[in-house]
């Protein structure tokens, strides 16, 4: 993702994705040979396959989403007809500068503006905002202020559009 300013805001998940699949085809070679001093080295070698098949998996599916909104944000920017244009345009402006419904992203923040783990929600459509704060401050808000004796009414959320 690339954020207005222009900086790459998130890795690159296919570079990722592509280390963790040559360490899972590396691992399943050593177990088909099965050359193992013990049975821990064994039992641990399964056990890390296991882990990579799921990391895997996790990184497959933000991969997709990632893709999905480079590929919409790539879109928006052609249908300017300047792809250099358009870009500039959308660091500059934002999305609003596109011809593409914007995206939003909420996220709940502490007393302190630091946001609270585990709840930003991002790909909202501008339908789905108002049940997605309700939700951060009902639910996810007391649970974080319970566990670090803070105040329910210090939390917020912020709303961003990409």
């Amino acid at each position: 993702m690339i954020d207005n300013l222009g900086f790459h805001t998130h890795p690159d998940y296919t570079t990722e994705l592509t280390t963790i699949q040559t360490e899972i085809r590396s691992l399943t070679s050593r177990i088909n040979i099965g050359n193992f001093h013990n049975w821990e080295a064994h039992h641990n070698t399964w056990s890390h396959l296991h882990n990579l098949h799921a990391q895997e998996k996790n990184l497959l599916r933000e991969t997709a989403m990632e893709n999905q909104r480079l590929n919409r944000l790539e879109t928006a920017i052609r249908a300017v007809g300047d792809i250099h244009l358009g870009f500039i345009a959308y660091i500059v402006f934002g999305p609003a500068a596109l011809p593409v419904e914007a995206m939003y992203e909420v996220r709940l923040l502490d007393d302190n503006g630091y946001t609270v783990p585990d709840t930003v929600r991002t790909n909202l459509p501008a339908s789905r905002i108002e049940s997605a704060k309700q939700h951060l401050l009902t639910v996810d808000a007391p649970k974080h202020a319970r566990l670090w004796g803070a105040h329910v009414s210090d939390y917020r959320v912020q709303v961003t559009p990409f």
